[in-house]
């Protein structure tokens, strides 16, 4: 009886484990699944391409170098410095139809003629006035005024521009009509405007700015007046003619013979204060014109030209002395 009891409880501690098991075992959650997520993933960005190199912009034109055009513009200068006798002149009308350029006042025309066929535009508004030139700078151009020193700042300007068939009538109008030329009288025709030759725009406004400022005169200086202020004030007086001139023709007393090609390479040899008085001459004014004006572009503020240069001095009877 006992052992029965003992048996019986024994199945019931059994299947009370048993059930404590199966409970456990219920509870054990199996590992939840990864859900999906609610928005798939949007594939990553394409890698950024590098940048292209930014294109190198076209350099800016350089600026006129004044300095380095007017050296090389006088140190270049050919036989007979881009001067023409009248004669030679006139042939040149006669062949090949020139563009004339009178750059006298409108005065001077009326009063005393001019040459046929020439446009006047007076030398200050020169530069203002390109469009009423050839635009071939190829194109042959006759220059002139009255003695040919404002002739001689026209060539320059233009010469430095690029025009390089201009070329300027030695002595002026004055030497063509004692050349026995023909003069034409009245009213010449009016210039025509045209396109303009291509320039270098600064160098142009450099150039304008310097003729359309000369003063009364142009910067000449007749040769007694020369005389009068060599004897008032000390003078610094440059001869641009070649030795041989000097030693044919002799100079003006107290003259530094500097050749006008070799004048800008050697301005340590002139005052070093650029405002101290310079007079410049050559043989007939052309060279001294153009020399006066590479000065004057360089910053020599007192600088004047004899017009008609040596030989004008001589036919004045004023005083020479032998060249060397």
């Amino acid at each position: 009886m006992y052992a029965r009891t003992a048996l019986s409880r024994l199945l019931i501690l059994v299947l009370v484990a048993l059930t404590f098991v199966v409970a456990a075992c219920g509870q054990q959650a199996a590992a939840p699944v990864a859900q999906p997520q609610a928005a798939a993933q949007q594939p990553a960005a394409p890698a950024q391409q590098p940048a292209a190199p930014a294109q190198a912009q076209p350099a800016a034109p350089a600026k006129a170098d004044l300095s380095a055009t007017v050296t090389k513009y006088i140190s270049t200068l050919p036989d007979g410095f881009n001067g023409i006798a009248p004669a030679k002149a006139k042939e040149q009308m006669d062949a090949a139809k020139p563009f004339i350029l009178d750059v006298r006042e409108a005065k001077e025309l009326a009063d005393n003629g001019f040459i046929a066929g020439a446009v006047n535009i007076p030398v200050r508004t020169l530069l203002k006035n390109l469009d009423k030139l050839p635009s071939d700078k190829n194109a042959p151009i006759l220059v002139y005024c009255a003695v040919g020193h404002r002739g001689a700042l026209a060539l320059g300007a233009l010469n430095m521009l690029g025009y390089t068939n201009a070329k300027s009538i030695s002595g002026g109008f004055n030497a063509w009509k004692d050349a026995g030329l023909p003069v034409a009288t009245g009213t010449p025709d009016a210039p025509k405007a045209g396109t303009a030759a291509q320039v270098d725009a600064e160098l142009v406004a450099a150039l304008d700015k310097y003729l359309s400022g000369l003063p009364d005169g142009f910067s000449g200086v007749a040769p007694d007046k020369a005389k009068e202020q060599m004897g008032a004030t000390k003078v610094f007086i440059l001869d641009v003619r070649e030795p041989k001139e000097l030693a044919d023709n002799g100079k003006i007393e107290g003259a530094v013979n500097i050749p006008l090609r070799d004048v800008v390479k050697n301005l340590d040899k002139l005052p070093t204060d650029k405002s101290a008085p310079i007079i410049v001459y050559c043989a007939i004014g052309h060279r001294g014109g153009l020399a006066l004006q590479a000065l004057n572009l360089l910053g020599y503020t007192n600088v004047k030209s004899i017009s008609g240069g040596f030989n004008a001095w001589k036919k004045a009877n004023l005083p020479t002395v032998a060249g060397s």
